[in-house]
């Protein structure tokens, strides 16, 4: 059945994160939890704020994770904070079964910072719990275990870097540590990443090996800055978290597909405790993040930040001026909110890795002797079961599902199936195509491509 949008209140919109979903679509999303939700609901439920907060002082208590600082010792610098990154990756890996496998990606970047050698030593930290079914497919979730003070090229002096990024890093390893106990169809990659703040480097050098593999990234999110909950301006936002995406161009974008599957695993399974406010936007203005090194590479990846970030933190001298205390120190986190963020983080993981891929949209169009829309989809090998959605042009989040049955997809070329959605007019909305798994997870939605402007110019078309 086809539901109609209706007028949804602002405030309505706000909670369920920027999507202006309908009443009735908000209560099928609930009604159709299917055993996804039980797997998910362990998972979350196994979340620990307490875990975060010690993750993060540890890493703070080192001083400097500058890539410049120590890698002699084992209580300061750089190289402290990687060794016990790795140590509590492979403690995790201990308790998987030997699904989960953990390696230090040493690499050599070139540097264009002031002050900064012409190029510098990276670590990065990788966990892969490798998937069951399609281990091929991969998504990956990181944080940045880099820090720095207000001198970009100081590898001597201290940078705590409790919520930038020692709050990702440790959203990431929580995800990590609740998951490894299950098994999902695809592949997950958890990873500290090094030199973010010196250009993106550590999870530029991982993007551009992972495509140097041709592997198969369906999905990445880079948790970063995701600690903060006091704004400047000391009000409490602790209601939703950002989810930035990228799109070179419309608001289809393989990126922008991804912040829908987080905002739609969010509802789903997390509710009430944060929502996902999707930002079309690729970062911060003027600002960047190590999801940027996944777009780059063509592969789908988004951003969670905190809704105000207090700049008084980040990338700051621990001083005192005028009685205010300047700094990135642990004792300015949320521990709470941040394990929050995770739960969105375990939620849309979840889903994906446990959904089957997403379908190949070829293309979609307008019958001429009614207001329908047909798409042209193919499915993946060994799956046939899919719902349809659609939303205004002007809608930021689907608002509307066909189910399979009333679709009627039938076969066409090939392997290519053909799908109706009666009395939607492909003119003024975007459509597409989600696979649903045996247990009722959804994959991202895959759209037809928008027709090229070119084509429609006068004498080109009708």
């Amino acid at each position: 059945m086809i539901r109609s949008a209706v007028r949804v209140p602002l405030s309505v919109v706000l909670a369920l994160g920027g999507s202006f979903l309908t009443p009735e679509i908000a209560a099928q999303e609930v009604a159709s939890r299917a055993p996804i939700a039980e797997r998910v609901a362990k998972m979350l439920a196994a979340v620990d704020a307490g875990r975060i907060e010690t993750t993060v002082r540890t890493l703070c208590s080192f001083g400097s994770r500058h890539p410049l600082s120590r890698t002699d010792s084992d209580t300061e610098g750089t190289g402290a904070a990687r060794k016990w990154l790795e140590e509590q990756y492979r403690a995790i890996a201990a308790t998987a079964g030997g699904r989960l496998t953990v390696a230090r990606q040493a690499v050599t970047m070139p540097c264009r910072r002031r002050g900064m050698p012409a190029e510098i030593p990276l670590v990065n930290i990788v966990a892969t719990l490798r998937g069951t079914t399609d281990p091929e497919r991969i998504y990956v979730i990181g944080g940045h275990y880099d820090s720095r003070n207000g001198r970009g090229s100081d590898g001597e002096g201290r940078a705590p870097g409790a919520v930038d990024d020692a709050s990702g890093t440790a959203a990431a390893l929580e995800a990590c540590r609740v998951m490894a106990p299950h098994e999902f169809a695809a592949t997950l990659v958890f990873v500290a990443y090094d030199g973010e703040e010196q250009g993106l480097l550590g999870s530029a050098a991982h993007a551009k090996a992972l495509a140097a593999q041709d592997a198969k990234v369906d999905g990445m999110i880079t948790c970063d800055i995701v600690g903060n909950t006091t704004g400047m301006d000391g009000k409490k936002y602790d209601r939703y978290v950002r989810c930035f995406s990228y799109a070179p161009t419309g608001n289809d974008s393989f990126g922008r597909s991804m912040a829908r599957a987080c905002s739609f695993a969010g509802r789903r399974h997390v509710g009430d405790e944060l929502a996902v406010k999707l930002i079309f936007r690729g970062d911060r203005y003027g600002r960047g993040g190590d999801h940027r090194s996944f777009f780059n590479e063509g592969y789908p990846a988004v951003r969670f930040s905190e809704p105000r970030e207090d700049f008084s933190r980040q990338h700051q001298n621990i001083t005192v001026q005028g009685g205010k205390e300047y700094g990135d120190l642990p004792e300015f986190a949320d521990y709470g909110y941040t394990a929050r963020v995770t739960k969105i983080v375990v939620a849309t993981l979840a889903e994906l890795a446990s959904a089957p891929p997403p379908p190949f949209v070829r293309g979609a169009r307008l019958r001429r002797e009614a207001y329908d829309t047909d798409i042209i989809y193919t499915p993946p090998v060994g799956h046939t079961r899919c719902e349809f959605v659609w939303r205004e042009t002007t809608s930021p989040d689907w608002t509307n599902v066909v189910s399979q049955e009333a679709a009627k997809p039938r076969p066409s070329r090939g392997q290519q199936m053909i799908a109706t959605l009666r009395g939607v007019c492909l003119d003024d909305v975007v459509v597409g195509v989600r696979m649903i798994g045996p247990d009722g997870s959804r994959s991202r939605v895959a759209t037809p491509p928008e027709p090229d402007r070119f084509a429609n110019r006068p004498g080109r078309g009708r």
